[in-house]
Parts: structure tokens; C-alpha cells; sequence
């Protein structure tokens, strides 16, 4: 409830907008449309950006002009109301690749056949969804969603996911516990979909903050905040290699503590860089804690005469630890130089 506020508040402000214009400067008796279509444009969806709320206030208003050419042509009726259903329905496939669009004017063009208006009302309803549409589109610069808010909330169950993760995997190193291990494999897999959602909330914070002047000053911010998440994108992907890597290794049951501190010191600078999004001094710290480890990762010195699986989680923490510390802000040049020679 709290996270849809912004949204509510949009959604009610406009939606009032488009009836009072409709109702009290138009004179329309009961422009139903001018709301159901402002509030189907704007909804809930992640996705707030002007161009999916045109999309959808299109599809709406296709809906309606199909069905009032329709009620001049072939009438009212039961047939009638399966015609269009048909063709709106084709039509919108024709003409647009959502599936949404499709739904929104088929649902307007049933409304349109379906609920009768007093003689000469049926032709305001057009004007009626214009008008939602409109309001939706202006909504989306005036009264608009800080799409900052969402993307920051999803980039700290990304970190949040990744901080269970890592623990699993120092503890399955630190003793030679399988379980752990597979248990963090299975919570690396289910990220994706954290990642998806990041980079959706922030296409759209970058959309609104193009066209509404009370979120242009933050378009530094937002890219910022698309740059960090490429790189935890390629963080996440090293981390489920290693994950796989562990599983493998500690198979035999052996612990092996010099691993485990090493990965325990990456995930202390992931748990670090995920705080900068309220704490922003916290980034150095990051970025400090992450250069130890770093500094560390020689297969020859932290694991002399070790096992191929050992070596190899070495070797595949090392590109990890380049992402990570261009995630708090290193040149990647400069990150790749702080490795270690290996022979």
C-alpha cells in the first residue's frame, strides 16, 4: 500500500482532471470513459513510461471508434457485439505487436456496445477517451511517479538476494557443507528476474525524467544507478559460476578456510556497496573492503598445492572482483591492475 501511493495519488488526480473537463466544460452528463480510460492508461504496472501509457490510451481509443462506427453501420445487438469483438480484436493485432493494446480496445469497444446513452451522448464518448488519454499523457509529466524509489527498492533485494548467497557460500567453504552451497545456488538462480525488474524500473525512471521538468535534474542519478546495475548484472552471472564451482568442490566435505575468507571479504563489500543506496560514504568503504580482497586472489599463495576445483574458484573470483569494484566506482583498467600476477 505504502509503495502505490505515488501511483494513487497520480491515477485519482488525473482521472478527476479528465472528468471535471469532460463533465463541467464540456457538459458531457456522465463521461464515464474520460476516467475508466485515464486509469487504465496509468494502472500499476512497473512499466510507467509515457510511451507504454500512450500505447495503452491508443488501444483504448481505437476501441471506442471502432464501436461507434460500428453502431452507425450494423446496429446494437447480440451479433452485432460479436462483429466487433472480432474486428477489434484483428485490428489491433494488425496494427500493434501488445498484446495489451489488443485488450485495452476490445474491453472499450464491449463497454461502447454493450452500456446505451441518452440519443446524441453515444458520439461524446470519443471525445470522452481522448480526454483520458490525454490527462494520462499529461499526468505522466505534471503529477509523475518518481520511478527512483521502485528502482532503489529492487536494487536492494538484488543485494539482499546476493548477501544470503554469499554467506551460504563462505559457510559451505568454511565447512564443507554441500547443502549450503546448493542452497545458494538455488537463490543465485532466482535473480534474474530481481534484474529484470531494476532495469524496468529504471527504463522508466529515464523515460519520465525526459519529458517531466520535476524529474529532469535527476537524470544523472538514474544513470548512475543504470551503471551499477550492468555491473551487479555481471556480478551475479560470476557469482553463480562460482556457486556451481563450490558445489562441486566441496563434495568431498573438507572445509577450506583460506577460500572462505577470501569470499567472506567479497561479500562484505557487496553487503557495503548494497547500504550506499542510503549511506553513500559507505561506497569507499566498499570499494576498500573489495581491494583486500582482490589483492589476495593468487591460486599459487592462498591455495599452494591445491585442487584443480580449488584453483578454479581462484581464477573465476578474479573477474568478479573486477565488476564489482567498477561497481563502486574504479576504472576498469585500474580495477584489473590491483590482480595479482599469476604464472
Amino acid at each position: 500500500m505504502r509503495d502505490s501511493l505515488p501511483a494513487i495519488t497520480q491515477i485519482t488526480v488525473a482521472a478527476m482532471a479528465a472528468y471535471a473537463f469532460a463533465h463541467f466544460v464540456l457538459g458531457h452528463e456522465n463521461p464515464f470513459l474520460a476516467v475508466t480510460v485515464c486509469v487504465t492508461s496509468l494502472g500499476f504496472a512497473r512499466d510507467a513510461r509515457p510511451r507504454r501509457v500512450l500505447d495503452t490510451a491508443l488501444g483504448i481509443t481505437f476501441g471506442v471508434l471502432f464501436a461507434n462506427v460500428a453502431l452507425v453501420l450494423i446496429g446494437r445487438g447480440v451479433w452485432q457485439l460479436a462483429v466487433v469483438l472480432v474486428v477489434v480484436m484483428l485490428m489491433a493485432r494488425f496494427f500493434h505487436p501488445s498484446p495489451g493494446f489488443a485488450v485495452s480496445a476490445t474491453i472499450q469497444a464491449a463497454l461502447v456496445s454493450l452500456i446505451p446513452l441518452s440519443s446524441g451522448a453515444e458520439y461524446t464518448r470519443l471525445i470522452d477517451a481522448v480526454l483520458g488519454g490525454a490527462a494520462a499523457i499529461a499526468a505522466t509529466a505534471l503529477v509523475p511517479r518518481d520511478a527512483r524509489r521502485m528502482a532503489r527498492a529492487d536494487a536492494r533485494t538484488l543485494f539482499a538476494a546476493l548477501e544470503r548467497a554469499t554467506i551460504d557460500l563462505v559457510e559451505a567453504l568454511r565447512t564443507g557443507d554441500s547443502g549450503a552451497s546448493l542452497h545458494a545456488l538455488d537463490e543465485l538462480r532466482r535473480t534474474q528476474p530481481l534484474l529484470d525488474n531494476w532495469g524496468t524500473s529504471l527504463d522508466s525512471a529515464r523515460s519520465i525524467a525526459a519529458v517531466s521538468p520535476l524529474l529532469r535534474g535527476h537524470r544523472d542519478e538514474i544513470d548512475a544507478q543504470a551503471e551499477l546495475r550492468l555491473r551487479m548484472d555481471l556480478v551475479t552471472r560470476n557469482l553463480r559460476v562460482i556457486a556451481r564451482r563450490i558445489s562441486a568442490v566441496v563434495a568431498d566435505g573438507k572445509p577450506r578456510p583460506a577460500l572462505a575468507d577470501v569470499l567472506a571479504g567479497i561479500e562484505s563489500s557487496i553487503v557495503e556497496l548494497g547500504l550506499s543506496f542510503d549511506r553513500p560514504a559507505l561506497r569507499r568503504q566498499a570499494e576498500q573492503t573489495c581491494i583486500l580482497a582482490t589483492v589476495r586472489l593468487d591460486p599459487a599463495r592462498l591455495v599452494p598445492n591445491g585442487s584443480v576445483g580449488e584453483v578454479m574458484i581462484v581464477m573465476q573470483c578474479r573477474p568478479l572482483v573486477v565488476d564489482l569494484l567498477v561497481a563502486t566506482g574504479v576504472d576498469a583498467d585500474a580495477a584489473r591492475g590491483m590482480l595479482p600476477k599469476v604464472g
